[in-house]
């Protein structure tokens, strides 16, 4: 049973966040050509918890920034505002997740997961040569929100989708089976609904919603192929490795995006070196 953003069975039973303020203004600055640096680093400076994160990210050992940030207007300066959009919407969405901190759940593995994804998905996309679709920032959005239907699971169901997670790994199936078999819905058609209600682009949201989808469908959607692609590929580097996870990359995916085999190396290279440098 697909779930759509008018669903009653979101709309009576679920708890779908609302984009963060925050984000909602940075894309309204953003539409406008005469925004700059100082308007921008406003908006973000208003929260001080989240300029602090978002400060801590931008000076983590993954963007080898030569000097310390010590402002959100410097960090715009430095990394650009599309950048600093990224890293806004990675520690405000986290943020609104912090209360299940407590459950039995590995967040920051979810999180480190997401973040590499993002930024895979971002590395491909400005390496493909073929007609994407989406900007690489977009793409970015499309990784760091793609299980963003687990946490909003998590948080509605709490329990009983602990008992769906341990019920994945003692049968050794992927999540989204066991999440369909009780549900009769799964966690990428969640993320869809709240990307959807978050009036992120069309391509977006359907990135997000086929990212676990076959194979037919996805080489429709190149935005959605890569995401699909980008997701399968940092998880085989966190289980198997770099060597395994250039495999995921076949000829048929090459083709409809465009990259080389070179292209997945280097991927690659960047991926096992981001590893060590994700910043939650």
């Amino acid at each position: 049973m697909a779930i759509q953003p008018g669903s009653p069975v979101l709309s009576r039973n679920f708890t779908i966040p609302t984009l963060p303020s925050v984000v909602q203004r940075l894309q309204k600055l953003l539409e406008q050509p005469d925004a700059g640096v100082r308007e921008i680093a406003a908006v973000v400076e208003e929260d001080a918890p989240l300029a602090a994160k978002v400060l801590k990210i931008a000076n983590s050992s993954f963007y080898g920034l030569r000097e310390k940030v010590v402002s959100t207007r410097h960090a715009a300066s430095v990394l650009g505002v599309r950048v600093l959009r990224g890293v806004v919407t990675q520690a405000s969405v986290f943020k609104q997740f912090e209360h299940l901190d407590g459950v039995a759940f590995d967040l920051d593995a979810l999180w480190r997961h997401s973040i590499l994804c993002a930024q895979a998905s971002q590395f491909a996309g400005r390496r493909a040569r073929g007609a994407i679709g989406l900007a690489p920032d977009e793409l970015h959005a499309c990784g760091l929100l793609h299980d963003l239907g687990k946490v909003v699971l998590l948080d509605n169901l709490r329990e009983r989708y602990l008992e769906l997670v341990a019920t994945a790994q003692e049968r050794q199936v992927e999540l989204v089976v066991v999440e369909r078999e009780a549900l009769g819905f799964d966690h990428a058609e969640v993320g869809h609904v709240v990307a959807t209600r978050w009036s992120l682009p069309a391509q977006v949201c359907g990135a997000i919603l086929l990212h676990h989808a076959p194979r037919e469908r996805t080489l429709a959607e190149p935005a959605a192929l890569l995401v699909e692609r980008c997701n399968q590929f940092v998880h085989a580097c966190e289980r198997h490795g770099a060597e395994a996870a250039i495999e995921v990359f076949d000829r048929e995916a090459l083709r409809a995006l465009g990259l080389l085999v070179r292209d997945v190396e280097e991927l690659s290279e960047f991926v096992q070196s981001a590893r060590g440098s994700v910043e939650i």
